[in-house]
């Protein structure tokens, strides 16, 4: 099986007794493009920031380039996080309102 780009299992992300991310898994290839797309509220900015490491996941394991992030100190994200972004896209700019 070859590495992937990046791999997500079994993410999960909690803010107090509130579920915000639940049981996430998927990987993308490099190469490959991800789109999240549903409805506002629905975790998809949450799950990007636990990705990412801008907020610890509750439990789960992210792997970029084969290496674990979570758990990773400031220091030793930083460099990695020069490789790594968020897009956002402004439905606003990009959607005809008519």
């Amino acid at each position: 099986m070859m590495q992937g780009f990046f791999e997500i299992d079994h993410l999960t992300k909690r803010f107090g007794g509130l579920l915000a991310v639940d049981d996430v898994s998927f990987h993308i290839d490099k190469g490959e493009t991800l789109g999240l797309v549903g409805e506002s509220g629905c975790g998809k900015s949450t799950l990007c920031r636990a990705i990412l490491q801008l907020i610890p996941p509750t439990s789960g394991s992210v792997r970029f380039l084969g290496q674990e992030l979570v758990g990773l100190s400031r220091g030793e994200l930083r460099p990695l996080r020069r490789q790594m972004h968020m897009i956002f896209q402004d439905p606003y700019a990009s959607l005809n309102p008519r």
